[in-house]
């Protein structure tokens, strides 16, 4: 496997959608990333793909306040999800909501309406620019979403949290950073002098010897009891070296929500341990 066998495509979720809806199963997305994705000039969010309902994250990619987020519900989606969403936003969110992050969303939603899809166009034109730059230079990138940037740092010589720590000290933070890559966001408002400064600085690192470790390859691991039994059970927390043949009971991933190396319920076996050690994950918190 390389580094592309771990990235779930945009245009996957039409492929998983249509599987749902063949055998009558929701498919649920969360696009915490994609809420530019609409303003495309082909739209690749999920409901045009064909998700039931969607979470989208307007602070990350949008101008709004941190917090601020939109629920869409497809016109397909049964009568259910819309008589019960409301609801269920009473049971489970606050009955005090922020007014400063809904009118941060009321003023958002004008941004939008006043030229936005031709403003991320012409920025996304300029950031596919800047990835064809940094490619001729030695740069190599995974995935293809339009306002994310990720580094295969290693095929530049560097491990993703050694170049995060570079970009660090010249005041650029990464959306994230592991071994093998860095994740850096961008939006319209990044702007031309925000895309130049980024390309000088990368520009400015000097090129080492390809480091040719890969991580270790996931694999499935057996199920002792349910998640929620787990969950629920007397746990405590070890080294994760120490964890050989133990029950997992809460999850231990890198960057939340991810997907998780071995799943509440599962007993860990060394694969799993070998992929605590790669990722940093250094206890592990099991049933007692």
């Amino acid at each position: 496997l390389g580094a592309d066998d771990y990235v779930v495509k945009p245009f996957d979720i039409k492929e998983l959608s249509a599987v749902a809806e063949k055998y009558g199963i929701l498919c649920l997305v969360d696009n915490a990333h994609g809420a530019y994705l609409k303003f495309l000039e082909e739209s690749q969010h999920p409901i045009n793909l064909g998700a039931h309902m969607c979470a989208d994250s307007a602070h990350k990619t949008l101008p709004t306040l941190t917090g601020a987020g939109y629920l869409h519900i497809s016109k397909s989606a049964q009568e259910l999800l819309f008589d019960e969403a409301e609801n269920a936003m009473s049971l489970f969110a606050s009955t005090s909501p922020s007014y400063l992050i809904l009118q941060s969303l009321d003023a958002t939603n004008k941004y939008i309406s006043e030229g936005y899809p031709q403003k991320l166009q012409d920025f996304c034109n300029k950031v596919y620019e800047l990835k064809a730059e940094l490619e001729a230079f030695g740069y190599r990138f995974v995935g293809n979403e339009p306002l994310k940037l990720t580094v295969d740092t290693k095929a530049y010589g560097y491990e993703g949290c050694e170049l995060a720590e570079i970009l660090s000290l010249n005041s650029i933070i990464c959306e994230h950073s592991d071994r093998d890559t860095v994740v850096l966001m961008l939006t319209p408002e990044t702007g031309i002098g925000g895309l130049d400064r980024l390309r000088n600085i990368l520009l400015s690192i000097e090129k080492r010897e390809v480091i040719n470790e890969k991580p270790p390859i996931p694999t499935t691991h057996r199920s002792a009891i349910s998640a929620r039994e787990a969950i629920m059970s007397p746990k405590e927390r070890i080294n994760a070296a120490d964890s050989h043949g133990r029950i997992l009971a809460e999850l231990s991933v890198s960057c939340p929500p991810a997907i998780p190396i071995v799943a509440c319920g599962e007993v860990i076996d060394d694969d799993a341990i070998a992929l605590f050690k790669y990722y940093g994950i250094d206890t592990v918190t099991v049933v007692k």
